[in-house]
């Protein structure tokens, strides 16, 4: 609470000298970090949408004033159907691909091959990239999967929206970077009282912490506009009749005897755990009944 109250003394203290605020007035706008539009650009737009709307303008201006305000982040799913042979071969030239781009192209998040058997081979493969890269792998996959005597099953893709949340964060980023100029200015005052710089300082170094930190996350936002994600599925094509078809009935077989000991084996340790329980119960039931037997008998 003295943090907040603090802020605002700097806050009026600044207002309140005129050659200071003249130095405010006169600095620059803090710049918003690469590819983040300030907040005042998108109020701008919004009323330029609306105001082409309340006029009748028509559909193709207004979808163009909107597009320009929009941060898109695209997400993509996946799944081609391959030989197996061709499961891990393909997985692996893809994957190959994205780290010959560079990592400011192509990033691999996560990568992963399973082999059950020579017929039955399945992976994953899930990476980010920017749209000049994606685009074009992902037009090509079904082309790729054909020649490979194989064939593109489902393709899908999710949009998520974060103009709003970038445009706060960016108002908030200029909020505290205003904040921390005032601050400035303050410890620059000439003052004899130790305790009020002290505060001062201790409340620019909270101010300083939280605008890297809501650098940081924008830059994360920014990523994630600038660079798409795809999840690939690598399934192999299941044949009617394998070598392996009947190795599950094989295993069967095989574990058959095992299993009928592993058995007989948890019934004689059940027989031996019952066993104390027996020598005592049994004689104390006939106790019991010889008991119950003699209150029955007419005196």
């Amino acid at each position: 609470m003295k943090k907040w109250v603090l802020a605002a003394i700097a806050w009026g203290l600044v207002s309140c000298d005129g050659d200071h605020q003249a130095v405010v007035e006169m600095e620059p706008r803090q710049s918003v970090p690469i590819g983040i539009a300030s907040p005042e650009s998108f109020v701008e737009s919004d009323t330029i949408a609306v105001t082409a709307s309340r006029k009748g303008a028509d559909l193709e201006e207004i979808s163009t004033e909107d597009t320009s305000t929009q941060y898109l982040a695209y997400a993509y799913n996946a799944e081609l159907r391959l030989p197996a042979a061709a499961v891990g071969a393909t997985l692996r030239r893809h994957e190959q691909a994205c780290f010959d781009a560079g990592p400011q192209v192509c990033r691999v998040l996560r990568s992963s091959v399973r082999e059950k058997s020579a017929d039955s081979v399945n992976g994953q493969l899930e990476f980010s990239a920017v749209r000049g890269y994606m685009t074009p792998f992902r037009e090509g996959l079904a082309a790729e999967a054909e020649s490979a005597d194989g064939r593109l099953v489902s393709m899908s893709a999710q949009v998520e929206d974060l103009s709003r949340e970038i445009v706060d964060t960016s108002a908030r980023l200029e909020a505290q970077k205003t904040l921390r100029e005032r601050l400035i200015l303050l410890l620059e005052r000439d003052t004899d009282n130790v305790g009020d710089l002290l505060q001062v300082e201790e409340q620019l170094a909270f101010v300083q912490a939280e605008i890297e930190s809501i650098e940081s996350y924008l830059r994360v936002l920014e990523g994630r506009v600038k660079m798409d994600r795809l999840a690939i599925r690598y399934q192999s094509i299941r044949k009617p009749v394998t070598p392996s078809t009947g190795r599950p009935l094989q295993e069967a077989f095989a574990d058959f005897f095992y299993v009928v000991s592993e058995s007989l084996a948890s019934v004689v340790l059940f027989i031996a755990a019952a066993i104390p329980w027996l020598i005592v119960l049994v004689p104390g039931l006939f106790v019991l009944s010889r008991f119950a037997r003699s209150l029955r008998r007419p005196k």
